[in-house]
Parts: C-alpha cells; structure tokens; sequence
C-alpha cells in the first residue's frame, strides 16, 4: 500500500460551549476541517470531503475555554481514498487527548446542472444552469456536467433542478421533425437538383435522415443542413 506522509499542522478551534460556561465541545466537523487545512497545506488544490470510520471524533472537555487541534502524520493511500493520521487536543494550551483517526476522503469539484426543472424539448441556455459542489468520484463517463457541453442542447426528457445531467437525456436541437416536407439538394461538380421530401425521422444539424421522395416514393439518406434543407452530395 503506497502512503504519502505529511508534516503537523496546528488548527485553532474556536470555543464552543453547549449548555455550561465551563464545557467545551469540540465536534467531529471541527477536527474534519483541521485534517482538510493539513491537505491543503501539503498542496492538495482540490476540495475534500471525509468520512470517519475509526478513531475518536467527538471531546466534551470540562472547565477549559479554547482548544486547539494538533494534525500530525497524515497519511494518505491514494489508490483506495483512505486517509489516518493523528490527532491531539490541547485545552487552554495544556494537551487534553490524543487519538488516531482513519478515514477516507473524496475530492470535491464543482458542476453544472440545471438551475430549474427543464421540460422536454426546451433547448438549453446559460441562465437554465448553475453550479453545485460534488464529489467527483459520484460523476460517472455518461454524465455531462461542463457548461459548454450543455448550453445549446435539446432535452429528450424533462431534467430536474440540482441533478447530473445524463448524455442520453440530451442531444443536438431537433431542426427537421419526422413527417416534415423538406427541399433536398443533390449537388454534383456540373450540376444542382433540388426536390420535396417527407422527413422519415427527426433530425438535428449534421444527422443523415431517411427521406422519401414525394412524387417517385423512393427511400434516400440525406445530411440535414438547418430547418428546410437536407443534402445529398456526390
């Protein structure tokens, strides 16, 4: 197991008292934020949220009015997301507790997803999107989640306020829809026929579409080239 090793931090905990001027608490979020300022000092740029599964994460400390959080020996298994490190609490600057604490830890990125429910249909823009902080180990390879990569799509379903988009759930805007009558353009090097068609299927710019002839019937693949136009070419 590959583990990387970093120098203390000190973390100043702010008093806390719960009921009785002479009872201090310090909570399991207050050590969490002092091992995540202990993986910034050691250069992890990214954000990190943790979850505790071993160690002592809760003091309740009598008669004392500050504490402070000494974070020292951590150390990180980067293949598995595990973390431990030591802990120590001193309480009105004398040391109260010591403990070592395991976990694992997840970076945190920021999102884009849709800032409103979005129906069907509606072709997406800037002000339909926000962002939302998650951990990226969450985003799967079929979630879309850059803005660039949203902005100008069509919905093929309604899309929920604050939720990942899904690549199927989006595509290209819809230009020619299935049944539309459209002008097709055969073009050669020495000549352009043009004629009506009936789109068989919906299509977006780009798409090759099945077309029929309206007059002989017959069956063609056409690129769709915006609203009223599909192409053929040489």
């Amino acid at each position: 197991m590959r583990f990387v090793y970093f120098i203390s931090f000190l973390f100043l905990l702010t008093a806390f008292n719960a009921n009785a001027e002479d009872l201090l608490i310090v909570r399991e979020d207050e050590i969490a934020e002092a091992i995540k300022e202990e993986f910034v000092e050691q250069g992890m740029e990214e954000t990190a949220d943790l979850e505790f599964f071993g160690g002592q994460t809760f003091f309740q400390i009598e008669d004392a009015r500050t504490a402070k959080i000494l974070v020292s020996d951590l150390k990180t298994d980067e293949l598995q997301n595990k973390f431990s490190c030591k802990v120590e609490i001193f309480a009105d600057g004398k040391a109260y507790a010591k403990t070592e604490v395991q976990g694992k830890y997840y970076v945190l990125g920021e999102v884009y997803v849709p800032a409103r429910n979005i129906n069907k249909g509606e072709v997406i823009t800037e002000d339909m999107l926000k962002t939302i902080r998650v951990r990226m180990n969450r985003i799967k390879p079929a979630n879309v989640i850059d803005k660039d990569k949203l902005i100008n799509k069509e919905t093929k379903k309604s899309l929920k306020e604050g939720k990942v988009v899904n690549a199927r759930d989006i595509g290209n805007k819809i230009l020619i829809r299935r049944n539309d009558i459209v002008t097709i353009v055969y073009k050669t090097d020495k000549m352009q026929i043009t004629a009506k068609v009936q789109a068989m299927s919906d299509g977006a710019k780009g798409e090759k579409i099945e077309v029929m002839n309206t007059k002989s019937k017959k069956v063609l693949f056409a690129e769709v080239i915006d609203a009223n136009t599909v192409e053929i070419e040489q």
